[in-house]
């Protein structure tokens, strides 16, 4: 079983956590904090809360037993509140030192309180997300108003079911609520009936579990709602059966799990991959099979940024394919074409897995940041569209009229292949941004930061054609029909949202390109009622990505 301790692990939490916990449970662990618990069974109780990529479990300091308190498919809310002096039960007593986290810049911190005690700090924010169905039935509650956020409570299920559940339980509906401003923590949770009932049919009873920050370093906020945003994303992906039916063969598959299986297949695809006489038809066969064991099991993902060898070499093929190819065959065979972009296709996909989810790992920091080049060369090749070879001319009138034929073939797969890298290179776009975003709110290496990153994209011709192509995909998706949009489609539409708000919020250059050339776009096609129409409201993903469409509004004003 794989050791956590290149996380930062403690340990003797480590050793039980591999004692306590299923394999395949243990290696889904992302991160732990020591927390004052507050809830309906905890009663200011110093705790380790232990986040995996589905629970919050809670332990003991030193660990004893283990409980699994939440559902991250159950959370309505998580508010962070900060409470200049400390909280009441605090004051009363005498200063006691803390623990603090290695130290790291944190634009988000505030000052030290009166009793030594420090607190992070943040504006607030709000992030609704509502899904069919829930983890367990809650009875009906009233509905907390927006401004219920500034006090110092917050939402997580009490109804905490004892013992460890299956870990894989279905995980295809979700109703979320998310709001963030200072130092104490609510995650909230609810059940939904049915995803058309009406606003006011779908508030449930929330129950409440505060978790009291005792570090001013803490990123466990950060990590809760990441954590949170990576399990909206893959549960409304999970309600798409082309995505489901992608990875249908691990899915199905009820092996005993071992870990150091995983690590051996591992090390055998990478050997593989590494070998000088691979053709590309052979690479993308062993890209593919990396895909699906890593959609399968997170250790892969840690392996894969353990070292930066692959996350190197896998770059590195893709600028050997693009924006044009190298081989000069591949600049005039369409064939040859066709198959570098499928190739090509596969890697981004398989990088933007290898990204989602991985915030917590220190070894991707480390790899990003010793391989920075290499991070800025990909993003150039993101927003570059790849070139396709012109046709060749052929003089023999029957000739002319058959490969009239196959390039007439050839010239539609190569623009559903353009199409196709576009929105892929735009969502693993997404979770770069997302790493420079969480490195300007102190999750991560302070070498990333998202105004640098904005500043190095607005540098590169090829962005404006990028954001162009962005804003004409959202118009042709909210326009073209009223058919809903696929969950694939929901998710592509919530990464290009944000893709632009960040082009609109952290570079004056390109918030005015936006504003200066689509702004009819925006006043004609990409409204309100255009979204509601094509986003289906059981999408664990909608209210989040209404959310965002707002902020994208304004900020385009």
């Amino acid at each position: 079983m794989a050791s956590l301790l290149q996380s930062g692990f403690p340990a003797r939490l480590d050793v039980f956590l591999r004692r306590h916990l299923p394999p395949e449970v243990y290696d889904a662990v992302r991160a732990y904090e020591r927390c004052i618990v507050v809830s309906n069974s905890e009663n200011h109780t110093l705790k380790y809360v232990v986040l995996s990529d589905r629970f919050i479990y809670l332990t003991e300091k030193p660990p004893k037993s283990i409980r699994r308190v939440v559902a991250l498919r159950d959370v309505v809310a998580i508010d962070l509140k900060e409470e200049k002096n400390g909280p009441a039960f605090w004051r009363s007593k005498e200063p006691r030192s803390v623990n603090e986290s290695p130290p790291r810049d944190h634009q988000e911190s505030s000052t030290p309180s009166k009793d030594s005690t420090l607190y992070p700090r943040s504006d607030l924010k709000k992030l609704s997300l509502h899904g069919q169905g829930a983890f367990r039935p809650l009875p009906s509650p009233s509905r907390r108003s927006s401004q219920s956020a500034a006090e110092p409570s917050s939402t997580t299920n009490t109804k905490e079911p004892q013992g460890l559940p299956d870990h894989n339980d279905s995980i295809s509906e979700i109703p979320f609520k998310c709001n963030g401003n200072g130092n104490e923590f609510y995650l909230g949770n609810s059940l939904l009936d049915s995803p058309s009932q009406s606003n006011s049919n779908l508030e449930k009873k929330e129950s409440e579990l505060h978790l009291y920050v005792i570090s001013i370093t803490s990123s466990v906020f950060l990590h809760l709602k990441s954590s949170w945003n990576n399990y909206v994303i893959k549960a409304t992906l999970l309600q798409d059966p082309l995505y489901v039916s992608e990875f249908s063969p691990a899915i199905r598959i009820q092996k005993p799990y071992r870990s150091e299986e995983k690590i051996k297949h591992f090390s055998q695809l990478k050997s593989e991959l590494f070998l000088k006489d691979n053709s590309l038809r052979r690479i993308l066969s062993l890209i593919m099979e990396l895909k699906v064991a890593a959609q399968k099991n997170f250790i892969l993902k840690r392996l894969f940024w353990k070292t930066s060898d692959l996350f190197y070499f896998l770059v590195n093929k893709l600028h050997e394919y693009l924006p044009e190819s190298r081989d000069k065959n591949g600049l005039q065979n369409q064939s040859q074409r066709v198959d570098e972009l499928v190739a090509c296709i596969e890697i981004i996909q398989t990088l933007g897995l290898m990204f989602r989810e991985t915030e917590t790992e220190l070894s991707r920091l480390n790899t990003l940041a010793a391989k920075k080049g290499t991070l800025l060369n990909l993003l150039v090749i993101l927003i570059s569209e790849p070139q396709i070879p012109k046709s060749c001319p052929v003089f023999n009138i029957q000739l002319v009229a058959d490969s009239a034929l196959v390039e007439m073939s050839f010239d539609a797969e190569l623009q559903k292949l353009i199409l196709e890298y576009t929105d892929t290179a735009t969502a693993l776009l997404y979770e770069i941004l997302l790493v420079f975003q969480q490195g300007s709110l102190g999750l991560g290496s302070t070498k990333f930061a998202i105004s640098w990153m904005m500043s190095f994209l607005q540098s590169c011709p090829p962005i404006i054609t990028f954001v162009a192509s962005i804003v004409k995909q959202v118009v042709r998706g909210l326009s073209a029909s009223f058919q809903l949009l696929s969950p694939c489609q929901a998710v592509l539409l919530y990464q290009q949202f944000y893709i632009l708000k960040s082009c609109l919020r952290h570079s004056r250059t390109l918030a005015e390109y936006i504003r200066n050339n689509y702004r009819e776009e925006f006043r004609y096609f990409i409204h309100m009622p255009a979204l509601k129409k094509r986003l289906p409201l059981c999408y664990p993903i909608t209210q989040p990505t209404t959310q965002l469409f707002h902020e994208v509004l304004k900020l385009v004003e």
